[in-house]
């Protein structure tokens, strides 16, 4: 038996990202859908964008979820310094 035949082998690719046009992650492959719906150069130029900040995210291994989360982070201004917390009764 050899391993084309075998019951797990569809798995073997289950938990890793999806793949648009076999190097694009999925996720940020939006961009190019609407560009394809409105076909104008700011939307290819978008699209564009997107493609290069996704390259740059998959070169440094930082998932667009958790890259968003550092950028609200970021805009937050951290790190924070933890504060007291409020007293609601008067001693």
């Amino acid at each position: 038996m050899n391993a084309s035949e075998r019951p797990d082998t569809g798995w073997r690719h289950a938990a890793r990202y999806p793949l648009a046009f076999w190097v694009l992650d999925a996720r940020l492959a939006w961009p190019l859908l609407l560009w394809l719906a409105h076909l104008a150069w700011w939307t290819f130029a978008l699209a564009l964008a997107a493609c290069a900040l996704g390259a740059l995210l998959a070169h440094v291994a930082l998932p667009p979820a958790m890259a968003w989360r550092r950028i609200k982070a970021a805009g937050r201004g951290w790190p924070r310094e933890p504060r007291r917390p409020k007293r609601r009764f008067a001693r």
